[in-house]
């Protein structure tokens, strides 16, 4: 199996405007150890609900399990620039290969910038590659960087495309290099059940078929 989920602490890279994540310790529960958390619904690895971006959309504890487990193909989006835009030829090994429900795992290999400044200038999904995905039938689209849509342009087109049409989204996955391009695994991505929340860290993780 692979973790495929990046660490929450306090070096971990919050969007631009969301608060950071932040853990105090609470003074004079001894001798239990209790913590008062503070962090963005979308801190760290985490799942957007359509809430996130679509009007009455979709919360997060409204999402059967059934749409958080499945069956993904890794997407090679590897050998891009900074804040490239991912075109939809990155699909085109896939053509006869897709199912309605499958989970898309856009590798860019941006996870070894994690604690870098480039980190917030990813490779990003192009609008023909999140309209190609939602006609694929793709349920949820999951990607190795800070977002589907650029940060460093302020971009939100492939949200509104893929939340709009009822395609959920999680971001910033790592370790995606240990998994092969075109393979099929089995994934889950299991976000904390808040009520009428927009979004979740989430624990996303890999295996290999019959596995499990």
């Amino acid at each position: 199996m692979w973790d495929l989920t990046q660490p929450l602490n306090e070096h971990t890279p919050h969007f631009p405007g969301d608060p950071p994540f932040r853990r105090e310790p609470i003074a004079g529960m001894e001798p239990w150890q209790i913590s008062r958390l503070s962090m963005s619904s979308h801190s760290g690895t985490h799942l957007d609900a359509p809430l996130h971006r679509i009007e009455n959309g979709a919360e997060i504890d409204a999402l059967p399990l059934s749409r958080l487990v499945g069956t993904a193909l890794v997407v090679d989006a590897t050998g891009l620039a900074e804040n490239a835009c991912i075109p939809v030829q990155v699909l085109e090994a896939f053509a006869d290969r897709t199912w309605p429900g499958w989970i898309a795992l856009i590798h860019t290999g941006w996870d070894r910038h994690w604690q870098d400044e480039r980190y917030f200038r990813h490779p990003y999904l192009s609008v023909e590659l999140a309209q190609r995905l939602v006609e694929t039938g793709c349920g949820l689209v999951a990607i190795d960087a800070l977002s589907v849509d650029s940060t460093a342009d302020g971009g939100d087109a492939a949200h509104k495309i893929l939340l709009g049409n009822d395609v959920l989204i999680a971001e910033n996955l790592r370790g995606l290099d240990a998994l092969a391009m075109g393979e099929r695994y089995g994934v889950a991505c299991l976000p904390l059940p808040m009520s009428g929340a927009d979004g979740s860290p989430a624990r996303f993780i890999a295996w290999e078929p019959g596995e499990l």
